[in-house]
């Protein structure tokens, strides 16, 4: 869920007094009466700023529809709320299907990737590997067929990536056949461990950008109902949202052919991904870049320096990427305390955990300026929820934790932060860099080097005639983007805790003694609310044999 869509479910779930909100969830089928609709509208118009009628959500009626809604609402109020705010929502008003020239640009986020595999191209950095686990009678066939309608649908599954003159552009190929190779394990003497062995490598595969499809597939049988799908992607093609779209449009183009999944016998979506890439970069120029570019650097001001956590071992000149995880679980009872909280202070689970991390960065730097990277969906429009491909942003979330604030003061200021960010997303990264940050001043890392990504539980798709199916989403663990990155998913009554490391920077002792006192100045922050959350012990964060190192990547 975005921003928007965990605002609305949190209201919902204290509207309704419903515990399991989801994006398909309808307002009437739990329970809600028209008459309580006016509650919500009163509240979307006191929390985010939009008029909604409440006939219009009563007619939209799910969580997902209300959404499009209230996002719309936004940016009527921003289009109208002061000199240049309209400049935000000028331009084109939608993608267009078939809008494009014959040689489409790359996305702002495809430009980026593209770049980065210029230069590292033996890199793996910016694989997304998956595992879809199928237990029961799998038919080979049908599933290769699925897989093939599925990437005639979307042309960014076929599309390559040629440059003229130093300038690339996206060539889409014509659909055919795609390939699923199959290797059968059952008589390997452990045959789990060997899947994961070849899921490894399939996950490590270098993708030629300019000659290649941008994702792999193996099957692995290893029994007579026990299969394993290991599909890896290049992220210049996918994020997060576009795999869910992928797995549960294969499932149900495997259990009817002829699906579709909406666009009408298996033929392809109305909008395709070069479409959208050709309507962002029209979008984004002029007074609409301009009020954006103003935006931030009213939050973030001109060369806005990264968070500087203290390290383990000095940073080198040139990041290697290598990385490690460690991981931890929050529990039920602590868990059901902080969303609690969160409730009570207006804010989502997602707010209050942030909040949490931001204070430990801030005990454990010493600083009482904080910004940290968040990952955003970037579907603001309607047009853009069922597009499959590479819509993800990065953009700065910044907090001061000045005056002393109490923990209940520090969600208040994160939620205004992050609802800020969510609304002022369209800026890619890397256009924020560009504007705000000098050439003297930019590193490797600019803005921000700590992340935090807050990840629904995930629904697994279905396939019909199958008895189970899970997904598998799990990264390369031995790489790391960014100094620290912190991963915290729902899992069903908890929280799951990932933390990603630079080795080159870290022992594996400071991040989970990190993670440790991360979980404790939660427990501290809800139990203690009033009191200033810097001075709680879990917050003042030491770890011995790490260092202030202020050297900045050339």
């Amino acid at each position: 869920m975005g921003f928007v869509e965990e605002e609305l479910a949190q209201m919902w779930a204290e509207i309704l007094d419903a515990t399991d909100v989801t994006l398909g969830s309808h307002w009437q089928a739990l329970g809600g009466r028209p008459e309580a609709v006016r509650t919500l509208a009163d509240r979307i118009d006191e929390e985010l700023g939009a008029r909604v009628e409440p006939a219009g959500l009563l007619d939209a009626g799910t969580l997902e529809g209300m959404a499009r809604l209230v996002r719309g609402a936004m940016a009527a109020r921003k289009a109208g709320s002061g000199p240049g705010a309209g400049a935000a929502t000028a331009g084109p008003s939608g993608p267009r299907a078939g809008a494009r020239p014959e040689r489409p640009a790359l996305s702002f986020a495809q430009q980026r990737l593209w770049f980065m595999q210029q230069i590292d191209p033996g890199t793996t950095l910016y694989n997304v590997p998956t595992v879809l686990r199928l237990r029961g009678a799998l038919d080979h066939g049908r599933l290769g067929r699925a897989l093939t309608a599925l990437v005639a649908r979307h042309e960014v599954l076929r599309t390559t990536y040629r440059a003229s003159s130093g300038v690339p552009h996206q060539a889409v190929a014509a659909p055919g056949e795609f390939p699923l190779p199959s290797t059968d394990l059952t008589a390997a003497p452990e045959p789990a461990a060997e899947a994961a062995r070849i899921a490894a490598e399939v996950g490590a595969y270098v993708f030629d950008l300019a000659a290649g499809l941008p994702l792999r597939a193996h099957l692995l049988r290893l029994g007579a109902e026990d299969h394993h799908l290991v599909v890896t992607f290049h992220h210049i093609a996918i994020d997060g949202w576009s795999v869910e779209i992928f797995f549960r449009e294969l499932g149900e183009l495997y259990g009817d052919p002829g699906a579709g999944a909406g666009a009408g016998a298996g033929g392809e979506p109305a909008l395709q991904y070069a479409d959208y890439a050709v309507w962002q970069r029209e979008r984004l120029q002029g007074d609409t870049l301009d009020a954006l570019t103003a935006h931030w650097r009213a939050v973030l001001g001109d060369d806005p320096q990264a968070l500087a956590v203290p390290t383990d071992h000095p940073r080198p000149r040139h990041r290697s990427f290598r990385g490690a995880v460690v991981t931890r679980d929050l529990g039920p009872e602590l868990t059901a305390r902080l969303r609690e909280f969160g409730r009570a202070g207006r804010g989502t689970l997602n707010m209050t955990l942030l909040a949490g991390f931001q204070a430990l960065l801030a005990g454990w730097s010493g600083t009482e300026d904080v910004t940290v990277g968040i990952p955003v969906a970037g579907r603001t429009r309607p047009e853009l929820q069922e597009l499959l491909g590479c819509l993800i942003n990065m953009v700065p979330v910044r907090v001061g934790l000045g005056g002393d604030p109490a923990f209940r003061e520090l969600l208040a200021r994160t939620r205004t932060a992050l609802l800020d960010a969510s609304a002022q997303q369209e800026l890619p990264f890397d256009k924020l860099v560009e504007a705000l940050v000098s050439r003297r001043s930019r590193d490797f890392l600019p803005v921000f080097r700590v992340m935090f990504s807050f990840l629904k539980e995930q629904s697994d798709p279905v396939f019909a005639g199958l008895e189970h199916c899970s997904l598998d989403l799990t990264g390369p663990q031995d790489t790391a983007k960014y100094d620290l990155s912190l991963y915290v998913q729902e899992s069903g009554a908890g929280v799951a805790l990932t933390l990603e490391y630079d080795t080159d920077l870290f022992g594996p002792q400071t991040p989970a003694a990190l993670l440790a006192a991360y979980e404790q100045t939660l427990h501290d922050a809800i139990t203690f609310p009033d009191g200033p959350v810097l001075d709680l012990p879990a917050v003042r964060f030491r770890v011995s044999g790490t260092e202030r190192n202020t050297h900045r990547d050339r």
